[in-house]
């Protein structure tokens, strides 16, 4: 993909930020509220990625699962994370 690919990884909220941001597989942000300048998908024919670009996309971030795993601190927190 030109200019690589963005992906939102959905934390354990509240306990975590709402969401992260990666992009080309760097953290870049974390994001409490969804802006309002995302809008909201209202097409229900909308195509979802293929297999094989859904495995291009998340291949960089596929073991940051659990929050801060990224930076090498983990969350372990047994009532958010674990």
């Amino acid at each position: 993909m030109r200019g690589g690919w963005w992906v939102l990884r959905l934390n354990n909220f509240p306990d975590h930020p709402l969401w992260t941001l990666f992009v080309r597989g760097e953290r870049r942000f974390d994001v409490d509220d969804t802006p309002k300048a995302w809008g909201r998908p209202s097409d229900p024919k909308l195509s979802l990625l293929s297999d094989a670009d859904a495995v291009d996309a998340l291949a960089p971030v596929k073991d940051f699962i659990a929050y801060g795993s990224e930076v090498g601190r983990p969350c372990d927190n047994p009532f958010c994370c674990g």
